[in-house]
């Protein structure tokens, strides 16, 4: 089985390469984005809270802020998660004291994404009591006639002098090109306003994307000020901050360039945030309505519905008068009532739709189907990220926890079969119900990549709770895999495609499978026990034995006390140093064990004896009536133990031939040497 024919290796190393490829781009490093401070000009002795989003396909395993005000050396904070945001505060300082500072993201795979880019030798930085100067409105829909353009706005009291800020899109950011230098000159009043075009003929010009772009935003010395990612706009939109200078960034029907963004309130931002299909009489279904702004949101006469409502057969729901959102807040909104305009949402999936009072369509979402135990919604709250949530939180922060033990799990995996016994893994319930496996899939690389079919799960597959199913993946139909003896990745799909287990698994050798200890749980090791389709065992394997008790003595008198051979079965010398050697006395502890003196050598196939009933307090006689011994290597663990019987002034004890498992009272004692040749009794 495992014999191709040279075609299909020429094939199968075109899928591997091809898988290698998308792993490459699977595992990459973190993505590192929206670093903002608050208070964005901090006064003195004031607290900066920085924040950061994170995120990584393989899990972020830490995220720490470095700072350092004026000339002292960085310290390292680390931040705290609340989803895929991250903070942490670096203390007041005095002021005209400027702080340099980056974050580090690093995950579980080891790999680190540095922001600002360029970090450490590159940092962000704020300068406690100077003026705030900022990227205040951007346009990326320009025309020859009218270039892409990005408004800058002074917060401060004073004019502020910019010549020789940098601005630039990823091109600076990399590298590949200059970043674009505002010229001598440009000082930007109190309160007041410049714009900079940045699409220009030179080779430090740039064009927005009109599909949303990344901007940043340097002072004369090199440090990051300001950065952000601007969504894509129509022509006769700008993206800004509204009231000039707040963290509020938002798509502006109204373009303002070179004056305020806007003299009244701010329009605030939601969006549906989660869905509940399940529902039942005393609990109908519902959608939660986020308010993602900083300010209150309201939400009266806004009008929700589905495709009822979308294609006018049927009203669409209005959400009543008086509805406030608080900022960063929700609202849950029941939808199906028994009035006309009262909708069930679909248990198999549907569209819905959410628009404001000016009939616009502000937010829509295409939901699947869900279990009574699930919801689909937006994690973190406000997110573009949309999943199926395990936590139900009708007017709270989504939660994106999975479901205990994740039901059925991959447990254990052996990539070092044979023909006979080819690769196979165990899948395991931890569940408290049968779960019928039709239409589940496994996969490697292959698979994962779309260069091969994903191996399905026979029809009717039914695994109780607490039970194991074992499949074979190296089949000779199209959809077989082996699994890489060096190691490599798998991956287990439900019906609905979903992944509910991944795992990334290590080089093993033949005695060995890569498993889950206990069953079910997220802790994976190298088994030395193989156990398909049953409990996992993390058993070490005992350890290799070199030396062994090869004869006993236990009629010694005070001229020939009793003693103990060794026996070396291996062609190289051993040190002993550190083995012992004990009765029942060192072995329940009421006495010391007898440890080998340093340096004590026993040559290759060669014998050492060694005296036990010696003066010292470890010293032990052997009973004349038959006795139990052990033999420890250095790090403890027993690596020897025999049982003897009765033996006359005559006799020994031992193994014949030596080192073998086959023991026999001898009437020819050996001290020291072979006993292949000893007489023993009939």
């Amino acid at each position: 089985m495992k014999t191709k024919s040279l075609m299909l290796i020429v094939v199968l190393m075109g899928i591997f390469f091809t898988g290698c490829l998308k792993d490459e781009v699977f595992q990459g490093p973190p993505s590192v984005s929206d670093l903002t401070i608050t208070p964005q000009a901090p006064s003195e002795n004031e607290a900066v809270m920085v924040s950061v989003k994170v995120t990584d396909l393989n899990g972020v395993q830490s995220v720490s802020l470095f700072y350092a005000p004026g000339a002292e050396a960085m310290t390292k904070v680390d931040m705290t998660a609340n989803g895929e945001t991250y903070t942490a505060n670096i203390p007041g300082q005095a002021s005209d004291v400027t702080v340099n500072y980056y974050v580090a993201a690093t995950n579980v795979n080891g790999q680190t994404t540095y922001f600002p880019e360029g970090a450490p030798q590159t940092t962000a930085s704020y300068t406690v009591g100077a003026p705030l100067i900022l990227m205040n409105e951007i346009y990326s829909r320009g025309t020859a006639a009218d270039p892409d353009w990005v408004e800058i706005y002074n917060a401060s009291d004073i004019a502020v002098d910019i010549s020789g800020y940098l601005i630039y899109d990823a091109g600076g950011q990399s590298g590949s090109k200059p970043k674009k230098a505002f010229p001598e000159g440009s000082v930007v009043a109190a309160k007041g306003f410049l714009v900079i075009v940045v699409d220009t003929d030179d080779e430090a010009g740039f064009g927005i994307s009109s599909g949303g772009d990344e901007l940043w935003l340097e002072n004369a010395s090199g440090n990051l000020i300001d950065n952000v990612n601007c969504l894509a706009m129509e022509p006769t939109q700008s993206y800004g901050r509204n009231p000039d200078g707040s963290n509020n960034w938002e798509l502006l029907n109204t373009i303002t360039k070179g004056a305020p963004n806007s003299t009244s309130d701010p329009v605030a931002i939601v969006k549906m945030n989660e869905i509940y299909s399940k529902g039942n009489a005393e609990n109908p279904d519902w959608i939660e309505i986020y308010n993602t702004s900083d300010f209150e949101a309201d939400i009266s006469g806004f009008k929700i519905y589905d495709s009822g409502g979308q294609e006018g057969t049927k009203p669409k729901k209005e959400i009543p008068a008086g509805t406030i959102i608080p900022a960063h807040g929700w609202t849950v909104i029941v939808v199906d009532t028994e009035d006309e305009s009262g909708f069930g949402l679909s248990s198999g999936g549907e569209d819905v739709w959410l628009e404001n009072v000016a009939g616009e369509i502000i937010d829509n979402i295409s939901f699947p189907a869900l279990e009574e135990n699930q919801s689909f919604g937006r994690y973190p709250d406000g997110d573009n990220n949309l999943q199926t949530l395990y936590v139900v939180t009708p007017g709270a922060a989504n939660d994106n926890t999975m479901p205990p033990a994740g039901v059925v799990v991959m447990n254990e995996l052996y990539s070092r079969g044979t023909t006979e016994n080819p690769d196979w893994i165990e899948i395991y319930n931890a569940g408290e119900s049968t779960i019928n496996l039709t239409g589940y899939k496994i996969y490697d690389s292959g698979g994962q990549s779309g260069s091969k079919p994903k191996k399905e799960f026979p029809a009717e597959t039914m695994i109780a709770p607490g039970a194991y199913y074992v499949i074979v993946v190296d089949t000779e139909d199209e959809s077989g895999f082996g699994l890489s003896s060096g190691g490599e990745e798998v991956w287990f799909e439900n019906p609905a495609g979903d992944i509910v287990d991944n795992v990334v698994f290590p080089a093993m050798e033949e005695t060995q499978s890569y498993g889950r200890y206990p069953d079910g749980t997220d802790s994976w090791q190298l088994l030395h026990t193989i156990t398909p389709g049953a409990a996992n065992d993390n058993t070490m394997p005992p350890p290799t034995v070199s030396v062994l008790m090869n004869e006993a003595y236990s009629r010694g008198t005070t001229e020939n006390p009793d003693w103990i051979e060794i026996y070396n079965t291996t062609d190289a010398e051993i040190d002993l140093s550190g083995f012992k050697i004990y009765d029942n006395g060192g072995q329940s502890g009421s006495k010391p064990k007898k440890e080998f003196e340093a340096g004590t050598v026993i040559p290759a196939n060669g014998f050492y004896v060694i005296v036990v009933d010696t003066e010292d307090e470890s010293g032990f006689g052997l009973s004349s009536g038959g006795d139990e011994v052990w033999l420890e290597n250095a790090d403890g663990q027993i690596i020897d133990n025999i049982s003897f019987g009765a033996m006359e002034e005559t006799q020994s004890y031992g193994r014949k031939p030596d080192g073998s498992d086959n023991f026999v009272i001898f009437t020819e004692i050996t001290r020291g040497s072979s006993n292949n040749n000893a007489g023993t009794l009939p």
